[in-house]
């Protein structure tokens, strides 16, 4: 991905609700090898270059695969939309919030409506092929591009800083190679100059978040959920009598603090 909120719609739509061929060309070209996948009812590990027997080599990738094709024959007919996603670029995390409703077909009346959290976890990496979408071809076999020489490093902070233009910028007539200065405020040669690439994200791990009432919807459906609620109601109208009760012991036992978030005591004994 080279934008993940842009693109991680189409993406989780893949992952979700396409076809197998799909599901399985979607982990390969955006999930990086040896990524991990957490979920309250499973766990995928992270390992790479793992060798069976009759199978060949493969790393977690290809059990994140057979997660998401089980889900989907679990579920052959899932609603799922995006809410909102926000990306964190000083973690690298981005957070999703899905809304879905998942019904297991041999289960009458299973309709599970609940709202999670994905945060996925994204590495940053510079294509080193061409812009056309062929290195996601070899996604499948080929780890992660290595890291950057120097230069290029140099090249990619200099884009980043406005001292150089984008590619996007090259791309749409926004800057001319003629007008471009290099980081030294020398003018550009009349020898083509490369344009450095944009930087492309891929998931290292991805973590589904679920409140307790909602991971009880797909177990025990709508009552299940209620119960919990019911439950959850008990335990805030028990933390709101323990307040009451026993507020006069933590006064006694806790000073007040003042404005200024010093304690009483405090400034008994500053006047001492």
């Amino acid at each position: 991905m080279e934008h993940p909120v842009k693109e991680i719609r189409n993406v989780v739509r893949h992952l979700t609700q396409g076809t197998p061929g799909e599901q399985h060309d979607a982990v390969y070209r955006y999930f990086a090898p040896g990524a991990t996948f957490e979920h309250p009812f499973c766990r995928v590990p992270s390992f790479t270059d793992v060798r069976l027997p009759g199978v060949g080599s493969f790393d977690s990738r290809a059990l994140i695969v057979a997660v998401l094709k089980w889900y989907r024959i679990l579920s052959p007919k899932i609603e799922l939309e995006v809410e909102s996603s926000v990306f964190d670029q000083r973690t690298n995390l981005l957070y999703i919030k899905v809304h879905q409703i998942f019904s297991i077909w041999f289960i009458p009346f299973h309709r599970s409506d609940v709202r999670l959290v994905t945060v996925l976890h994204l590495a940053p990496s510079t294509p080193s092929t061409a812009d056309d979408g062929t290195t996601d071809a070899h996604a499948n076999s080929s780890p992660l591009p290595s890291p950057q020489p120097h230069a290029a490093q140099e090249k990619l902070h200099a884009v980043q800083e406005g001292v150089e233009p984008s590619y996007a910028s090259v791309a749409s007539g926004e800057a001319s190679a003629q007008g471009t200065h290099s980081r030294t405020g020398s003018s550009a040669s009349s020898a083509p100059t490369s344009v450095s690439k944009p930087t492309r994200y891929h998931i290292t791990k991805q973590e589904d978040l679920y409140q307790m009432n909602e991971l009880l919807k797909f177990v025990s459906m709508a009552p299940g959920a209620a119960i919990c609620a019911a439950f959850q109601m008990f335990a805030t109208l028990f933390c709101l009598a323990g307040a009451v009760l026993l507020g006069p012991v933590t006064k006694a036992v806790w000073p007040a603090t003042s404005g200024t978030g010093k304690s009483t005591l405090a400034g008994m004994g500053g006047k001492n």
